[in-house]
């Protein structure tokens, strides 16, 4: 069964699964970094709130001989789960003072996302873009968001920089940061999936790598734009601070002691962009440097900056 096929027979069957209550669209969904992906749009009645499945590693599956019926009874059991309402006002979109209180933001590459870029609001900020988004639903299990369109701005009659000012109030309450040690994380790794490689003391060993996310883990990144953040860090290590984008969901800040090889870590972040991390989660190859005389965050390879305040 070829690809297109695929999709259109999953569709057909959850169709008939789920009744004539429920709209089914397949839809082609730009993700970060240029990535497209087939999602199976779903809503209810005249919900306009309408979740989406990615269809793209389901025909994977099938390739390699997983009968077409579990997979659909799967993504319907995957549908189920999560068939739980939005709040009330999220089904009024169009309703600028009942979505206010939702709009977060989060970072992306500039140049990798140039044809997105064309059809949302957004910010420079250095080499990235701030985008935004609505949370729809949040809690211990799942994260439910909708990324807000240049027609929204026609609808709320607003602009991106009050989309900014809004979401650089609400992120930090929706998704505070964390910022923990990299020794840490690994030992409270090690614990959890119960590995016996003896480390040594951790107090006594230098740490300087330290993550800084969301209390979330995802889209952490755009934590180093808060208000503060990385300037109390910086007061704290009493060092300027050299920031690696390891991710869209974290960055990796190191204290700067002036013996640090900015092109040496440089090459590191790219080595990582390039064998870990997932195309769709990658923010940048570039390596940032917070300077506390200015509060001011540069690019290493550039003498442009961007202030925090």
């Amino acid at each position: 069964m070829i690809y297109e096929t695929f999709l259109n027979t999953v569709k057909e069957q959850m169709a008939l699964s789920l009744g004539k209550e429920y709209q089914l669209t397949l839809r082609k969904v730009p993700k970060n970094n240029g990535l497209i992906l087939d999602g199976l749009c779903i809503s209810r009645g005249s919900s306009s709130v309408a979740p989406a499945i990615y269809l793209n590693s389901c025909y994977d599956q099938y390739k390699k001989g997983r009968p077409l019926a579990d997979i659909t009874a799967e993504l319907l059991s995957l549908y189920q789960s999560h068939d739980q309402p939005p709040l009330p006002d999220c089904r009024r979109l169009s309703d600028f003072s009942a979505m206010k209180p939702r709009i977060a933001s989060r970072l992306i590459h500039r140049e990798s996302n140039t044809l997105l870029l064309e059809q949302i609001p957004h910010i420079p900020w250095l080499d990235l873009e701030v985008v935004f988004y609505l949370c729809l639903q949040e809690d211990d299990q799942s994260l439910m968001t909708a990324l807000i369109h240049n027609e929204h701005l026609k609808i709320w009659n607003t602009t991106p920089e009050e989309l900014w000012q809004i979401a650089m109030e609400n992120s930090p309450r929706i998704f505070p940061p964390v910022i923990s040690s990299m020794a840490c994380m690994l030992e409270e790794l090690m614990e959890e999936n119960g590995y016996e490689l003896e480390l040594p003391d951790l107090e006594t060993v230098p740490a300087p790598f330290y993550v800084l996310t969301n209390t979330c883990g995802i889209h952490g990144a755009v934590c180093m734009l808060y208000k503060d953040v990385l300037k109390n860090f910086a007061e704290g290590t009493e060092r300027d601070l050299i920031i690696l984008p390891s991710s869209i969901h974290e960055v990796l800040i190191l204290p700067d002691d002036g013996d640090i090889s900015y092109e040496e870590m440089s090459r590191l972040v790219t080595q990582i962009n390039d064998s870990e991390v997932p195309a769709s989660d990658r923010l940048s190859n570039q390596i940032y440097l917070y300077t506390r005389a200015t509060e001011t965050v540069t690019l290493a390879s550039h003498s442009c900056c961007t202030s925090l305040v």
